[in-house]
This record gives structure tokens, C-alpha cells and sequence, in this order.
């Protein structure tokens, strides 16, 4: 009987120690030291990214699915938007820059205006895929209440972290956040 009990009570204290996990940890899971100072917020879980299939300005389907395995910048703007169209041009410069690490996507939320976002591509020569959001329920799914907004996605397709509101994309911050959100090197 002394021998249950010990062996319940052995049990029990080992049982309220953590074990470590044997399988490699998600990059949601580790701490992004850098976000703070560039105003990510983390998401809590391993949430995956809600799928999408958005039409370009060449008119051709984009699927979120298509860029599985890399890690995914979503930069969602609107072409009324002063601080997005700001936002955009150092987004543009930054995410040329390293484009070999991840991909970055734009995506307008008014996508209905497709003349006014084609204007607004040729006058700052944007060369980053623009998306277009037209009765699609993206907005709602990403829970986008405000622009412009950065959706961080791991190359699993798992939503890492965003930032809401104007950001330099040109401060060290920048690329130092999303390397190590992405794990890059």
C-alpha cells in the first residue's frame, strides 16, 4: 500500500513538470524579442492563415495555398488611403530588397476601384503583386478594421503576428522583426 502511494505521489510531482516537446517548435511559439520595438503583436496560437484566391491586376488568380513553403508578407492597403500609399513605397523598397527570403503581397481592400489602383501603381511604379478584393470575405477573415495593416504567415501557413497602422519599412527594425518572426538568417 506504502508503495501506491509513493508511486502516486512520484507520479503526480513528475506529472507538474513540463515536459519538453520532442518535435521542432513552431516559430509562433518562440519569442520574437524584436516585435515590441516594431509594434507587432503576436497572435497567441498557431492559427492558420484563412485561405484565399484573389484576382491581380493582370487578371490572373492568386491563392494563398500557391505560396505555401515560404514565409508571406500580406500588406493590406486602400487606394484612398495617404498613409498607405506612404506605407507602400517603403514596403516596396524593403520587400525588393529581400525578395529571396519571403514574399510579399498587397492586397486593396477596395478592390472595386481597379482604374485608381492601376494609376496609383504606375505613379510609384509599384512592382509588388497587387491583389484586389472584390466581394471576397478576406477583410472579415483577416479581421481587418483598419489600413494599412501587415500580416505576418509562416512558411506552414500559420498567422505569426501583424501590425496595424503606418510603419517605417526602412528603419533596421523592420528587417530585424521579420527575420527573426520568420526565422530568416
Amino acid at each position: 500500500m506504502r508503495k501506491r502511494i509513493s508511486l502516486c505521489v512520484m507520479t503526480a510531482v513528475l506529472m507538474s513538470f513540463p515536459i519538453p516537446s520532442l518535435r521542432s517548435p513552431h516559430a509562433a511559439e518562440a519569442p520574437c524579442l524584436s516585435c515590441p520595438s516594431f509594434g507587432v503583436q503576436r497572435f497567441p496560437d498557431n492559427k492558420e492563415a484563412p485561405p484565399f484566391s484573389l484576382k491581380n491586376l493582370e487578371g490572373n488568380m492568386c491563392s494563398l495555398t500557391d505560396l505555401r513553403g515560404k514565409p508571406v508578407l500580406l500588406f493590406f492597403w486602400g487606394s484612398w488611403c495617404e498613409s498607405c500609399k506612404e506605407d507602400i513605397v517603403l514596403l516596396e523598397k524593403f520587400a525588393q530588397s529581400k525578395k529571396d527570403q519571403f514574399t510579399t503581397i498587397t492586397i486593396v481592400v477596395d478592390g472595386e476601384r481597379e482604374k485608381r489602383v492601376r494609376k496609383i501603381q504606375k505613379d510609384y511604379k509599384l512592382t509588388l503583386p497587387v491583389l484586389l478584393i472584390l466581394k471576397e470575405k478576406v477583410i472579415d477573415n483577416y479581421e481587418i478594421r483598419m489600413v494599412p495593416q501587415a500580416v505576418f504567415i509562416s512558411r506552414e501557413g500559420c498567422m505569426l503576428g501583424k501590425v496595424v497602422g503606418q510603419r517605417d519599412w526602412s528603419k533596421p527594425e523592420a528587417w530585424s522583426t521579420v527575420k527573426e518572426l520568420f526565422g530568416l538568417n
